[in-house]
C-alpha cells in the first residue's frame, strides 16, 4: 500500500484579517494574463472573485476541465466554488486557456503554457487583486487536474515565466483520467491523441514522469490527489503520489467513491456537502 505523507502541523497559510478576506464578493473582475497573436483575449483571461476589502489574502486558482478541448472559467459550479472559498478567506481565481480542436493547431504544450502564464501573472500581480503572491495554491478538475499537476511537476512551464514550482503553496488535483499519458487508458485514447499527438508530447506532458525526472523535493508544494472510479484510475493517482514522495515531496491520495467524475466537480463547495469539500478544506488548512 502506498505510504502517504500526512500533514499534521497547523496551517501556516497566514491569511489577512478575516474582515478583509472572508466577506462576500460582489462581481468578479476579468483580467488578461497574456497576449498571443491570433488568440482571442477571452482564452487568455482570468476572473478574480474577492472580498471588496481583500488585502494580503491567500489565493486559490481554479483550472476547469473538459478534455483539453471544452470548458470555460465562468460556470454556475465555478461561482459555487468561489462563494465557498472566498468565505474561507481566499481570493478565488478562475482561469481560461487555449483549447485543442480538430480545426485548430492548439496542442500540448499550449494549454500548459497558458496555465503557467496565468499562475505567474497572479504571483506577479497578486497585491493588485487583494492576494498575497507568496500564498498561491492551484486546484483543477479532470483535464484541469492534469494541468495543475503538470505545472507543479514540469519545471520548464513556470520556469519560462521566471518562476519555480516552490513558488506554489498547495496543489489539488481532482480526478484526472491519467497522470502518465504514455500509458493511455484505452477508453480515452482519442481525447489524448488530439491534445498530445506525439510520443514526445505525451512524455513531456505526463506529471508522473516529470515528477520522476525532476523531483519536486521537500521545498515543493504538497499535493492532494483526489480520485475515484476504475482501478486503473486509482492506480494512476497512487503512482503520481508515490513519484512525488519518492522524490522527497509530499502527497496525499483520497478516494471519494461513490462520487462519479461529474460529481467531483459539481459537489465541491456546495453547502453542507460532506464527501469532497471537507477533504479539500482540511488539506488547505494543513498544507504548508
Amino acid at each position: 500500500m502506498l505510504a502517504m505523507a500526512l500533514f499534521a502541523a497547523a496551517c501556516s497559510v497566514n491569511r489577512g484579517s478575516d474582515a478583509s478576506c472572508a466577506t462576500p464578493f460582489e462581481e468578479p473582475t476579468t483580467h488578461r494574463y497574456a497576449t498571443i497573436d491570433g488568440v482571442a483575449s477571452e482564452l487568455n483571461s482570468l476572473d478574480v472573485y474577492a472580498s471588496p476589502t481583500a488585502e494580503n489574502c491567500p489565493v486559490l486558482v481554479w483550472v476547469h476541465g473538459g478534455a483539453w478541448q471544452l470548458g470555460d472559467k465562468e460556470t454556475r459550479a465555478t461561482t459555487v466554488k468561489a462563494e465557498h472559498f472566498v468565505s474561507q478567506g481566499f481570493v478565488f481565481v478562475s482561469v481560461n486557456y487555449r483549447l485543442a480542436a480538430n480545426d485548430n493547431d492548439v496542442r500540448w504544450p499550449d494549454f500548459g503554457d497558458d496555465v503557467a502564464a496565468a499562475v505567474s501573472w497572479i504571483i506577479e500581480n497578486g497585491h493588485d487583486i487583494g492576494a498575497d503572491p507568496a500564498k498561491a495554491s492551484v486546484i483543477g478538475h479532470s483535464s484541469g487536474a492534469h494541468l495543475v499537476s503538470i505545472v507543479a511537476t514540469n519545471p520548464d512551464l513556470l520556469g519560462a515565466n521566471g518562476h519555480r514550482r516552490s513558488d506554489l503553496t498547495c496543489i489539488i488535483s481532482l480526478d484526472s483520467v491519467s497522470y502518465d499519458l504514455t500509458d493511455e487508458p484505452r477508453w480515452e485514447t482519442d481525447i489524448i491523441e488530439l491534445a498530445f499527438p506525439t510520443p514526445e508530447a505525451k512524455q513531456d506532458g505526463s506529471p508522473t514522469l516529470e515528477a520522476v525526472a525532476h523531483p519536486v523535493g521537500a521545498d515543493g508544494p504538497p499535493f492532494l490527489v483526489v480520485t475515484r472510479g476504475r482501478p486503473q484510475r486509482l492506480e494512476s493517482s497512487r503512482d503520481l503520489a508515490e513519484a512525488i514522495i519518492d522524490g522527497g515531496g509530499r502527497a496525499d491520495v483520497v478516494d471519494v467513491s461513490p462520487y462519479d467524475h461529474r460529481q467531483v466537480n459539481l459537489q465541491l463547495g456546495v453547502a453542507d456537502e460532506a464527501v469532497i469539500t471537507p477533504v479539500v478544506d482540511d488539506f488547505l488548512r494543513r498544507c504548508r
